[in-house]
């Protein structure tokens, strides 16, 4: 079987609510609490989210539009989306700058991807990653050389 997780695909586990409640016993819920245990000892890259942030993400990852005239990247997005997560090539030395409205947004570098988390970059041999919640509208980033 392909091991989809560890290719760092998106995964969703889905759960019947009778089958958790079911009798009014927590038998499912108390194996679904086991699957989840497993699942975080085995992998380190697990960002867990609803299915309706999911829906969100990626109808913005789809949507959103995006230019690129030299060191900025200019978003349009048709609606806000949290956490996400832009990937973009760029020199060595490049440090992102982040606009949201018009309004610098502070971004703090971390030492890889899976310390990702709103507000923060981290660059790898490709270019930088930048996470934030993405507004509806209008956002910029700069300093992308």
């Amino acid at each position: 079987m392909v091991d989809v997780i560890g290719r760092g695909e998106p995964a969703i586990m889905v759960c019947h609510w009778p089958g958790i409640y079911y009798g009014g016993e927590e038998v499912g819920f108390n194996i679904f609490k086991e699957v989840v245990g497993w699942l975080e000892a085995k992998y380190d890259n697990l960002i867990w989210m609803k299915l309706s942030e999911i829906t969100r993400y990626w109808a913005a990852k789809e949507l959103t539009w995006l230019k690129r005239q030299g060191d900025t990247v200019t978003l349009d997005a048709p609606f806000a989306s949290p956490r996400f997560t832009l990937s973009v090539t760029a020199h060595n030395n490049a440090v992102p700058r982040l606009s949201l409205a018009d309004k610098p947004q502070p971004l703090q570098e971390v030492p890889g991807p899976l310390k990702l988390s709103p507000g923060t970059w981290t660059r790898d041999e490709a270019g930088l990653s930048i996470c934030f919640d993405l507004p509806k509208g209008k956002s910029r980033l700069d300093g992308i050389s």
